[in-house]
């Protein structure tokens, strides 16, 4: 608003004064939870606090001024001793304004905006004078700071503009949440609302986070996690349907990212409220959400509630730090009972009266609940009959008894020795025989898709855990939630260690022999095309990038800035080769020698390009990981030793 606009809009404003009052709070005293009844003005003169306005943060110390609107939350914190005045009035405009406002201008009664005065004493000067007369309430001393409040107002204008107050991004980041709030199922993105509010999306975020200390992102999984606790606690609404109404379509990313923040899964969470009946979980304690949608005490709406004769202090929720924290350790203490780990579901044979009954009657196994993108199943606590579609490598890995898998999965060569005793019920997982899974009897399948007609399919046979492609985000992660699913959680817990030993050492023994400012390329070459490759596809990426701690060539940052993987022309070859290649090839080291274009290359001339085949190259799996890294630490020592 330019500053003529902002006096005129002012002028135009019929002001009527409500309430005016000096309020002192001991440091570690607050003020929560109190929605303002109308407008305000909140002064500080003296003191230090923490000043939260409908969610929006403002650390305030000494001299600072706070404008809020009717009906918005205030909560203080003082951090030492606080003396602040708290001017309360209601605006009205003309009939005539108010169609302009209509159009979509915010009237100044309603906006949020804060600053630190340059020239504070002549505003408290004017809030002192304005007090003393109040508390008369007298015809002429009404008037008297009816008139004084003008003042005010243009003093407060003219030292507001001249500090150079940015009123809008304050208010955008109000209408931010409330946007959250009310598209919470819908896929939002930083990019989007920056979009969606005309700001660059980078300020935008910088903005927020300044005023309510988390990131836009953040916050609204804050949200999402608190409706999604209130659907669970109130409603028998799936955990897919549940997922979907906060915006997951996912729900296997749901289920990680609601354990992440409450601490159980949202099946276990919702068991547990139920065996619970005192326990409310209230996920606004946890999160402090209530930025434009509180539940919480409203205000009473007659501005005249507020006037006193007498002297002193107005009423507000006002709490020490003594009581804040015994009511935080209460809150706790609900949260914790609501969300401690609880056991998941059993079944077991039912007791008989007869001794002859109970011996010859055959216990039902353990079962468990286990949350997946297409709801919830339940499954044996600790499977033996398993057929892994995909996912052979981390079942063997905690060495689980898997029974049958697919010919691809299987002509791993990083596998030989151990898939002896395992049944192949198909080439892969797009022709499996479902005759022969049923002939096999399996108490669990596990699948990779994303596909909920595939999922069905096997789902007929079995309980299955379907998993889509890129789920797990480690190797160490893969391998624990498969010891956690299948009951083997020693056993992951031993093998992760194992892993993390072996890899440890061949980065180690790498780092001994290799430059570290030596680059690699990763690359392929099939059928007249050449391929580079990052860590996500395999290739050696993984083994090269992270866990050998090695970087890539300058140009493969440019070419992997919106691809994980490139195709290239041999023309462009040397562009993208490093001080090392490790290339997937059918090609032998000897051909590449001879080759007019490869031959070339300095790794090639000084034997610095492994070369291996697609079938030893292609897998991306924890067992295979491990032995490559290995196989490719051994390799770089041998190479250096030559050069």
């Amino acid at each position: 608003m330019k500053q003529q606009e902002e006096y005129k809009v002012w002028n135009q404003l019929h002001i009527e004064l409500a309430d005016i009052r000096l309020h002192t709070l001991a440091a570690g005293e607050a003020v929560n939870d109190y929605h303002l009844p109308a407008s305000a003005f909140l002064f500080l003169y003296r003191g230090k606090a923490k000043i939260r306005m409908d969610g929006l943060i403002h650390p305030a110390e000494h001299f600072y001024c706070l404008h809020g609107g009717k009906g918005m939350r205030l909560d203080i914190e003082a951090k030492e001793y606080l003396e602040y005045y708290l001017v309360l009035y209601r605006g009205e405009f003309s009939l005539r304004r108010r169609y302009f406002l209509s159009k979509g201008e915010i009237p100044p009664y309603q906006q949020i905006f804060s600053f630190a005065p340059a020239q504070p004493v002549g505003l408290y000067q004017i809030l002192h004078r304005m007090e003393e007369a109040w508390s008369e309430s007298t015809e002429k001393d009404k008037f008297v700071v009816k008139t004084l409040f003008y003042q005010f107002i243009l003093e407060m204008l003219q030292q507001k503009q001249q500090s150079g107050v940015d009123l809008l991004p304050t208010e955008v980041v109000k209408q931010v949440v409330q946007y959250m709030h009310k598209h919470v199922d819908e896929p939002l993105t930083l990019e989007l609302l920056g979009q969606r509010f005309g700001y660059n999306p980078q300020y935008l975020a910088r903005r927020f986070k300044e005023l309510t200390t988390r990131s836009p992102i953040d916050y609204l999984i804050g949200i999402r996690i608190g409706k999604a606790c209130h659907m669970l606690q109130y409603t028998d609404a799936s955990i897919s349907d549940i997922s979907q109404s906060v915006g997951y379509e996912d729900v296997f990313y749901f289920n990680r990212i609601f354990k992440k923040n409450v601490g159980l899964s949202p099946s276990h969470f919702r068991k547990k409220l139920c065996d619970e009946e005192d326990v409310r979980f209230n996920p606004d304690i946890r999160w402090g959400l209530s930025i434009s949608e509180s539940t919480s005490r409203c205000y009473i709406d007659n501005d005249n509630y507020y006037r006193y004769n007498k002297r002193g202090e107005y009423s507000m929720y006002r709490t020490s730090r003594k009581n804040i924290m015994a009511t935080l350790l209460l809150c706790m203490a609900l949260l914790v009972t609501a969300c401690g780990g609880g056991a998941p579901s059993e079944t077991s044979a039912p007791v008989s009266n007869s001794s002859e009954q109970t011996q010859k009657a055959t216990p039902v196994p353990a079962t468990k609940i286990v949350n997946t993108m297409f709801g919830e199943v339940e499954i044996s606590k600790t499977p033996e009959r398993i057929v892994a579609i995909q996912y052979l490598s981390s079942l063997l890995a905690v060495k689980a008894n898997a029974i049958a898998s697919t010919t691809r999965i299987m002509d791993n060569p990083y596998f030989r020795g151990l898939t002896d005793n395992i049944e192949i019920v198909g080439s892969s997982g797009n022709d499996v025989s479902f005759e022969k899974l049923i002939d096999l009897n399996p108490d669990l399948i596990v699948v990779m898709t994303s596909d909920e007609e595939e999922y069905k399919k096997y789902n007929k046979i079995a309980p299955t855990v379907a998993i889509p492609y890129g789920y797990f985000s480690s190797i160490e992660e893969e391998v624990k939630f498969f010891g956690d699913l299948l009951g083997r959680e020693e056993e992951a817990i031993a093998w992760i260690a194992d892993y993390t030993a072996r890899i440890a050492a061949a980065h180690a023994k790498v780092q001994a022999v290799i430059p570290s400012d030596a680059t690699f390329s990763i690359m392929q070459e099939s059928d007249k095309t050449l391929s580079i490759y990052g860590s996500e596809f395999g290739r050696g990426g993984k083994v090269i990038y992270e866990n050998l701690g090695r970087k890539s060539p300058p140009s493969y940052n440019e070419a992997f800035a919106t691809e994980k993987y490139k195709d290239i022309s041999m023309e462009l070859l040397d562009q993208y080769a490093g001080d090392y290649i490790i290339l997937t090839t059918e090609k032998s080291l000897e051909e590449l020698r001879k080759d007019s274009i490869w031959g070339k290359l300095e790794a090639v001339k000084n034997d610095r390009l492994y070369a291996w085949s697609n079938n030893r190259s292609y897998f991306i799996d924890p067992l295979s990981v491990l032995m490559q890294t290995e196989e490719l630490a051994e390799w770089l020592t041998n190479v250096s030793q030559k050069n």
